[in-house]
């Protein structure tokens, strides 16, 4: 498609969103899940918005009010979802993107000399803007509400506009509907305006908090000082008053969760700084973001963040809010309370034992671990699966993927995620075997019913004659095993890496994109398996690329609380002797960083004859905990497999 102008290429891509959104299997005739990642929408409150002839995603739950730019950028993870439910991207590069998917041929582009001249007319008016409001500030007792005082205000240049509207906007020629805002200034020319009335209609929510110019921290300066402690806080009101509460403390408002590069390369800047001039640079900072699901894993985000700076953050949001939502919320609920909890946390910083017991307290009446839906083992594992890694290992073709795969089908039939990247079987025969299984569960005492995944992949099921279907009864029951795993499969997400094998790093990716849309439910991650691994970097002997590998995954267990299961062969010169830690390959680093490390073996005086096997007769098999850190080791559990069937039976007796 031939389009020179930008302005007609750019209208064109806005009216590809409803095509866009059934690529993603939205049905947009109704309302749909809101795809806001930090927005947990239990009832469908998301729907195509059609009005005035400008084509948007709009949620009334979360605000967001999006067109295609912004729903391409967030669902391809190329752009931040700010507090207000905007979002944050690189517009040229989405733009270039959008226009290639949609096979629109774009003309060079070159910045004009009018658009510079936009940015910098903008960039005027925001002066004027900061500066003239400030003389109106008492003009407005919505400051008085949120608990700030005038003091504080006019300390940090606050103002107020009883008609403000946004300045780029109006240049463009676009009609606004003035609204009274206060004005938070983020610098000398740019600022956050709040919409200061008391009820804002439901179609001018998204808009209630809007920046000028580009973003940037509240008080960022605070960080160049390190005599105070630093509280680091979602909003600019949350920074406000904390320091309307404390002149003890700094508070750096990042002006959403998602703004988290703007904070690090401010660090990174006040550290070379520093450094240059020999200046020791240690501040406390004390990490507060929103007391919800989505500030929990940005306040481990930004925690994360400062030490790879080598810096040290203290997550305090209970401690500082309670039951609050944000510190601005608490301030407003019980000033002294507020300033109290303040001084708590900088008489006892890193939190350790108040954050113990509430994890604790919190926990009382939780299920901490996840069955594996193997009785046996469960109760060995102290009730199932926690947030640790787990290692397997057997010899060749005993049964590992689908001792694995068992468990991988148990835990999603409770519903709960499961990630399983196979990078030797293809994801077509994993799903047979689970179907494989469930016609061996339901087959009652009828040997004929029960289907190999094999027979399932040849379609025999299906076979007809001249006189019709064969196996009627066979054909109604595999097709019934096919409606059982419908039920629950989505839940069991099969990554097929042999083709494009991922590494660790890979996984890692996949997975924390999950957890940042899904916190508080963390998956159960299978990897088979280990040895197989693209190495994370090039020119690694195997022992470095096992080690760097079980490193990287070992830090979903702690950062994201998944429970990983590796699988990890045997050294081929132990396949005759009985498991123990020397039987995995690269045995050294498997058992430093496995929390629980265990091996199948067959049951002494049962390794089966494999020329005279019985699809009805099981083999038996042995678990062994080699090692079991919170737990007790050295034990073991039985299992008859039908190998056949892909099923493992737990002997309760064994």
């Amino acid at each position: 498609m031939a389009k020179t102008n930008f302005n007609e290429i750019k209208n064109e891509l806005k009216s590809r969103l409803p095509d866009y959104l059934s690529e993603l299997g939205i049905d947009t005739r109704k309302n749909f899940n809101c795809i806001n990642p930090y927005h947990d929408d239990k009832d469908p409150s998301m729907g195509l918005d059609r009005k005035n002839g400008s084509l948007h995603v709009h949620c009334f739950g979360c605000g967001a009010h999006w067109d295609i730019f912004d729903v391409y950028a967030v669902e391809t993870k190329q752009g931040t979802v700010n507090g207000d439910a905007t979002v944050t991207y690189d517009y040229k590069k989405i733009f270039s993107d959008l226009a290639i998917k949609c096979g629109i041929r774009l003309p060079e582009y070159k910045p004009s000399s009018q658009e510079d001249q936009l940015d910098q007319k903008v960039s005027e008016i925001a002066q004027y803007t900061i500066r003239v409001a400030q003389a109106h500030l008492d003009e407005t007792d919505y400051l008085k509400k949120r608990g700030i005082s005038m003091e504080l205000a006019k300390k940090f240049h606050l103002g107020y506009v009883s008609t403000w509207d946004n300045p780029k906007a109006v240049l463009q020629g676009k009609k606004i509907t003035p609204t009274p805002r206060v004005i938070i200034p983020t610098s000398g020319n740019t600022y956050l305006a709040r919409d200061a009335r008391l009820e804002i209609p439901d179609n001018e929510e998204p808009y209630k908090k809007q920046k000028v110019g580009k973003s940037h921290l509240f008080n960022g300066k605070a960080l160049l000082q390190d005599e105070k402690p630093i509280f680091l806080v979602e909003g600019e009101f949350d920074a406000l008053s904390i320091m309307e509460a404390s002149d003890k403390v700094e508070a750096v408002g990042l002006g959403s969760t998602q703004d988290q590069r703007i904070l690090k390369d401010a660090l990174k800047k006040v550290i070379r700084f520093k450094t240059s001039k020999k200046i020791p640079y240690n501040p406390l900072i004390l990490i507060a973001m929103d007391n919800d699901s989505a500030g929990d894993m940005a306040n481990h985000q930004i925690a994360r963040m400062l030490s790879s700076i080598n810096l040290t953050g203290h997550i305090v949001t209970n401690a500082l809010v309670d039951s609050c939502k944000d510190a601005n919320d608490a301030l407003v609920a019980d000033k002294q309370r507020l300033t109290a909890n303040i001084d708590k946390i900088l008489k006892e910083p890193d939190q350790y034992l108040s954050n113990l017991l509430k994890r604790i307290r919190d926990n009382l009446n939780k299920q901490l671990y996840i069955p594996t839906g193997f009785s046996n083992l469960d109760k060995v594992l102290d009730g199932g699966l926690y947030p640790q890694l787990y290692v397997i290992g057997a010899v060749s073709s005993l049964g590992k993927t689908t001792f694995t795969l068992q468990i991988a089908d148990n835990v999603a039939r409770k519903n709960h995620p499961v990630f399983f990247f196979s990078l030797e079987t293809s994801k077509d025969t994993l799903t047979e075997k689970n179907i494989s299984r469930i016609t061996f569960d339901t087959a009652g005492d009828n040997d004929e019913l029960p289907q190999t995944a094999r027979s399932i992949d040849n379609g025999f099921f299906l076979e007809i004659d001249e006189k019709g279907f064969k196996h009627p009864q066979i054909m109604k029951h595999v097709t019934r095993a096919f409606s059982m795993y419908k039920e629950y499969y989505q839940y069991l997400m099969i990554n097929n890496g042999i083709t494009n094998r991922p590494s660790a790093q890979d996984i890692y990716n996949q997975v924390q994109a999950y957890c940042i849309q899904h916190p508080s439910t963390p998956p159960v991650v299978i990897v088979d398996y280990l040895q197989i691994l693209k190495p994370l970097k090039d020119n690694l002997t195997d022992k470095e690329a096992v080690t760097s590998s079980i490193a990287k995954l070992n830090e979903l267990t702690e950062k994201f609380h998944a429970p990983v299961i590796l699988i990890s062969s045997f050294n081929r010169q132990n396949y005759e002797t009985e498991v123990s830690m020397q039987s995995f390959k690269e045995s050294g680093e498997i058992e430093y960083y496995s929390d629980v490390l265990m091996g199948l073996q067959y049951q002494e005086g049962h390794k089966p004859d494999f020329e005279d096997n019985d699809p009805m007769t099981p083999r038996k098999i042995e678990a062994v905990i080699l090692k079991n850190r919170n737990g007790v080791s050295r034990g073991k559990v039985g299992f008859d497999f039908y190998s056949a069937f892909n099923e493992f039976i737990p002997e309760v007796n064994y």
